[in-house]
């Protein structure tokens, strides 16, 4: 796949239209690459009753950017959001290790998770956590040391010294800068048209529904030539349209984790044919895809719908067109961004039930544009 190397970062403003500080870009940056290269190996089998630990070592703003990148990343297969015991959901958990009595409001800053501690699983120090029946996939801690009771999970360390170490062994191009290809490709599996709208919104977890549309997606959308991701103008003049380009950034980020999944998930011995393979996990796939967006849209600045909000919308329910004006003019409201799908995916079945099949088309597409990459 070709490579195109693109600035993303510099076009996120905050929600008063500010720019953020070029120290916090570099950060973000540094943190992305550090994180991708921490995870490269990391996925779970889809019935895997285990789940990652990450400790960070300090609340220096490498390390919490760093929780930001993690929580934006680290989404796997085998989270169970209908698990009555939350304790066996399978979430990331990230602790942080800090001596900050105000490390909440940091964390809650636009340049690290913003909205995100108020919806996910949260425990400060010693305190009661909070949000433990969360929809979230990831959990965060914050302790005055590191979490050693990391029974039934993957564990990883991470440090401002490790991160530098590696940082030192890339170039600037490789750290502050982003290839882009594969979100420009992810980018392209919206835009379908009737080929996904005229599906009926049952059976959405087969894969053979889709097959007009990958079949399309395959040899039409990826066979266009590669552009930009990034619109300078269109960006710096809507902060809205800089966050949904970064979203296909995001969601590319996590392409690798899904094949680990996958690669992990085949049953011992057997050889499958890996497209099909997906298509076999597309629901517990798209569960987990879903979890990721959440996650993205919250540390992005968006929060739920408020209880007033949803009575709106559900009067709006016989008037599709009133009610999609509704829903927009919500998620592009810059200063305060409400998306009605940020909710536990059960819930999103019955709100908006056509959201679910580009989540089942997108996963089925993933392994397509991985194909891309190595041929």
């Amino acid at each position: 796949m070709k490579k195109q190397r693109e600035k993303i970062f510099e076009y996120l403003r905050r929600k008063d239209g500010t720019p953020f500080p070029d120290e916090t870009i570099r950060k973000w940056y540094e943190a992305r690459a550090y994180v991708l290269h921490r995870l490269n190996e990391t996925g779970f089998r889809a019935d895997a009753q285990e789940h990652l630990h990450v400790n960070i070592m300090s609340d220096s703003p490498l390390m919490l950017s760093a929780v930001r990148q993690l929580a934006l990343t680290a989404h796997f297969i085998n989270f169970d959001e209908e698990n009555a015991d939350h304790t066996l959901r399978n979430r990331t958990v990230i602790t942080i290790v800090s001596h900050n009595p105000h490390i909440r409001e940091e964390l809650e800053r636009e340049e690290y998770l913003s909205n995100m501690p108020k919806y996910c699983m949260l425990t400060l120090y010693d305190s009661e956590p909070e949000n433990a029946d969360s929809y979230l996939d990831i959990e965060l801690r914050v302790a005055e040391r590191a979490d050693t009771d990391v029974t039934a999970c993957q564990t990883l360390t991470m440090d401002d010294a490790d991160a530098s170490a590696f940082l030192q062994t890339k170039s600037p191009e490789e750290v502050y800068s982003v290839d882009t290809a594969k979100a420009v490709y992810a980018s392209r599996m919206y835009g379908l048209g009737t080929l996904i709208d005229t599906l009926p919104a049952e059976n959405i977890h087969d894969a053979t529904r889709y097959a007009l549309a990958l079949d399309f997606f395959q040899y039409q959308k990826l066979r266009a030539p590669l552009e930009p991701l990034v619109n300078a103008h269109r960006w710096l003049a809507n902060p809205i349209k800089a966050k949904g380009g970064l979203s296909n950034v995001f969601c590319a980020d996590c392409f690798a984790l899904r094949a680990n999944d996958m690669a992990k998930s085949i049953p011992d011995g057997e050889a499958r044919d890996m497209l099909t393979l997906w298509g076999q996990y597309n629901e517990p796939l798209s569960r987990s895809e879903h979890a990721r967006w959440n996650a993205d849209k919250l540390i992005m600045g968006y929060r739920p719908l408020s209880t007033e909000e949803h009575l709106v919308d559900e009067s709006l329910h016989h008037d599709k067109k009133k009610q999609k004006r509704y829903r927009d003019g919500l998620k592009n409201n810059a200063a305060d961004p409400a998306h009605i799908d940020i909710c536990s995916y059960a819930e999103l079945r019955r709100i908006d039930p056509d959201s679910l099949k580009l989540d089942s088309f997108m996963v089925l597409a993933i392994p397509r544009i991985l194909e891309m990459q190595r041929g």
